[in-house]
């Protein structure tokens, strides 16, 4: 709710003067569609563009699905098309996007808002048409987030950890991460054993974590991750992995096992060569196959891969759902040429005067 106001505030801010006769378009530049948190900013925009009279504005979505050329070339085809007769609010992809977001809007006229993200050294007030920005303590979040997950283990603040970061360029998540090392530096019984981008993608984030938990297993005590979406990522791999596990350890095998005779597949190995035994001393080990094992986890992973796949597809139904195509430009009709305004006028000359003999 916060967000949706301070996001109403700001284009008020920036309609009061940007005000045209025609409909002003709001335009909303983000990440995604289907991330909750950036059709906040869409929302806000819509609820701002309500309160107006009817016909006043529309709003223009412009997701760039995680492209910095794509969010950049948009804004400029938009700003190409709509002159200053337009607003943005923008979330950049990446720090270095609002440099030449910012140069665009200033050569057109076009005023501005953003959730800041920019390169050190870049201030909003370099630029004429900036009018607002939101802005958050990255800092502080990664550090209480971190804190928190440290004192949740079942010996506080001892264990091992996998790093999920967002993008590696996004202002957010390099404070973030200032966050964790600080609460690192803090605890030294906190040991990274992988650190990756999920990019802020909750598809990406599951199937990392799924690698995660085939790799370390028991061995990981807790994963670090810098955004909710990434995080439904984490649940949905972690909860799952485990239905998944007793699902086929402890029903699909047996059953599998029962159907095929009473074999036991969990323990279904062929020895290609027996152990070498000097008494009670081993002196080669047996050369075995593990089928079971092999099978167990070829099943397992067929299972996961199936829900990944449902998630990813829901996913982009929703996306699809979504996104609102831009409404086209209604076509002007041509202005006519002076043969054809003169054949107008002798065509209406004509029909006077028949409608002049049948009235005499």
């Amino acid at each position: 709710m916060k967000k949706l106001l301070a996001l109403a505030f700001a284009l008020m801010l920036i309609f009061s003067v940007a005000l045209a006769d025609e409909p002003l378009t709001i335009a909303v530049s983000m990440r995604s569609t289907a991330s909750e948190y950036h059709m906040q900013y869409v929302a806000g925009a819509e609820l701002f563009a309500a309160s107006l009279p009817e016909g006043t504005a529309v709003v223009q979505a412009l997701p760039c699905e995680g492209n910095d050329d794509k969010q950049i070339n948009d804004i400029n085809a938009l700003i190409a098309a709509k002159g200053d007769n337009m607003i943005l609010f923008v979330d950049a992809n990446n720090a270095p996007n609002i440099v030449p977001i910012a140069e665009a809007c200033e050569e057109a006229g076009v005023y501005w808002s953003a959730a800041w993200n920019a390169p050190e050294g870049v201030l909003p007030t370099d630029y004429d048409h900036w009018v607002t920005f939101q802005s958050c303590d990255a800092v502080e979040q990664g550090y209480v987030i971190a804190k928190t997950l440290f004192e949740s283990f079942p010996t506080p603040g001892q264990g091992k950890i996998c790093v999920l970061e967002g993008m590696l360029a996004n202002n957010s998540n390099t404070d973030r991460m200032k966050g964790l090392k600080k609460a690192l530096d803090e605890y030294p019984g906190i040991e990274v054993l992988d650190d990756q981008a999920g990019d802020w993608e909750t598809g990406k984030a599951l199937t990392i974590t799924e690698n995660w938990i085939a790799k370390y297993g028991e061995e990981m005590t807790g994963i670090w991750c810098a955004s909710d979406d990434m995080a439904i990522g984490v649940v949905i791999a972690t909860a799952f992995g485990k239905i998944s596990a007793s699902l086929v350890a402890d029903i699909i095998m047996p059953l599998i096992g029962c159907l095929i005779g009473g074999v036991d597949l969990a323990t279904l190995n062929i020895t290609l060569k027996p152990a070498v035994m000097d008494g009670e001393t081993v002196v080669s080990e047996a050369v075995v196959l593990g089928l079971g094992t092999f099978l167990t986890t070829i099943i397992d992973f067929l299972l996961i891969a199936f829900v990944v796949f449902l998630v990813v597809k829901a996913m982009n139904m929703a996306k699809a759902k979504l996104e609102k195509p831009a409404e086209p430009e209604p076509e002007k009709e041509p202005e006519p040429t002076k043969e054809e305004q003169l054949l107008t006028q002798i065509r209406d000359l004509l029909k006077n005067k028949k409608y002049a003999k049948r009235t005499r």
